[in-house]
């Protein structure tokens, strides 16, 4: 499919989407918030193994795009619901509910919905430039695209209602401090960086990760004890895949596992 605000391209297993409005800072308006929804899609079809978002230029995200002409700018909650029945900012659904690992490589700043995209992959590369905040209160805006329960479970109640009252930018350095991100490189160094990390997650046992995955972003909703049992549960799942049997094999001839995501 051809994109005109987003690339979005394959790198072995690793599928890559590139928010493409530099010009903007990658401003969130109509069209890349379609594009980006049919090219999470597209990547989920195609089975990638891993995921990879950033964007172009010199920003990674600035939010909903307030200067866009009328009937051009990010859709409205209402918009939403009438057209797709779906939520203001459903795209963090798309990237929390992503089977596979899900990376964000973070340039320059990340503020408001795109601050809340980040939030929504499940693990964030910065680099030294980039800047982040929860700008909504600044635009007399309660947050959106999920930050409310992302932020949270991030870094903990106090500093992310702190966040998200003040509406402060942080930089890359407080956000590491703070576990926000999980690590900071150079500004040359992050795509390479991140890609590597992509790479050595899609040649993982795939179908383990996506388990995972579903096991850690719905414990919230259990106790610990429909927590063991549910991991007993997927347990038995996971030692019926391929890699399970290449993972014991690997093990008795003492070498490093070549896990084929099944």
């Amino acid at each position: 499919m051809g994109y005109s605000t987003i690339i979005a391209d394959t790198v072995g297993d690793v599928g890559r989407i590139t928010l493409n409005r530099p010009d903007s800072l990658n401003a969130l308006n109509l069209a890349l918030t379609e594009e980006l929804a049919a090219a999470i899609g597209e990547m989920r079809a195609d089975g990638v193994r891993a995921l990879l978002l950033t964007g172009a230029g010199r920003g990674f995200c600035s939010g909903a795009d307030l200067a866009a002409p009328p009937g051009e700018g990010h859709p409205s909650g209402n918009d939403l619901l009438r057209e797709k029945g779906l939520p203001l900012g459903y795209h963090a659904m798309l990237l929390q509910e992503f089977p596979r690992p899900t990376i964000a490589a973070v340039n320059g700043a990340a503020v408001g919905a795109g601050f809340s995209l980040a939030l929504a992959c499940d693990i964030r590369i910065a680099a030294q430039s980039a800047r982040f905040s929860a700008i909504f209160a600044k635009r007399a805006l309660t947050p959106d695209y999920g930050c409310t329960q992302t932020l949270p479970s991030i870094v903990g109640m106090p500093r992310a209602l702190e966040l998200m009252y003040t509406g402060d930018i942080i930089g890359a350095e407080e956000a590491d401090r703070i576990g926000l991100v999980n690590r900071v490189v150079a500004d040359d160094d992050l795509a390479e960086v991140a890609m590597e990390l992509a790479q050595k997650l899609a040649s993982g046992p795939s179908v383990i990760h996506g388990l995972t995955k579903k096991l850690a972003y719905s414990s919230g909703s259990r106790t610990l004890e429909e927590q063991l049992w549910l991991e007993g549960q997927t347990s038995i799942v996971s030692s019926t895949t391929d890699d399970r049997a290449e993972g014991i094999q690997a093990f008795r001839e003492r070498r490093e596992p070549s896990f084929t995501g099944r």
